[in-house]
């Protein structure tokens, strides 16, 4: 069963994004940027601006004016909330990613393990279980391993937030 917007919220639809104009996230949204809002499977989404272009499953780092970009180690460092874009985000585009919950998807690195820490990496958006100069990301854990190449794996993601907070 896909995940679904459950609660309170009118016109939430998770599976799309929305194109905006302009750089600054307050031309063409539907919602205020940083809304959250409670999904099936215990997800918790957010509202988000695309400061750039992300595709789909990476994992990304979203600043105080709620705009997101695909996770880096400084923005880990930076206390950045992270999120995972279920689905492919245009520059400029507005839509939901999930910050929290099970049966969600993340990009990792290959022959990642699985329940094991994991890390910031040197390619951004992309988690790894190699902790050489990265930042160890506190509350996601991938539920199944990675191959030999890089891929979007089911997380389980609760509360996460770099280690250095």
């Amino acid at each position: 069963m896909p995940i679904m917007a459950i609660g309170g919220v009118l016109g939430v639809n998770l599976t799309v994004t929305e194109p905006g104009s302009g750089t600054n996230g307050d031309q063409g949204n539907d919602f205020p940027l940083g809304t959250t809002v409670a999904g099936t499977d215990g997800t918790r989404w957010m509202f988000v601006h695309a400061a750039g272009a992300i595709t789909q499953y990476q994992v990304v780092g979203i600043d105080e004016n709620f705009e997101a970009s695909p996770l880096t180690k400084a923005m880990a460092d930076d206390g950045w909330f992270i999120g995972f874009a279920q689905i492919a985000f245009a520059d400029n585009d507005f839509g939901w990613v999930a910050i929290e919950g099970s049966n969600i998807k993340g990009k990792c690195l290959a022959n990642c393990a699985l329940d094991v820490s994991l890390y910031t990496s040197a390619t951004a958006g992309s988690l790894d279980d190699a902790s050489t100069s990265q930042t160890k990301i506190d509350g996601v854990v991938a539920v199944s391993a990675v191959g030999s190449t890089a891929a979007a794996v089911t997380l389980i993601a609760t509360g996460p937030r770099a280690s250095t907070f």
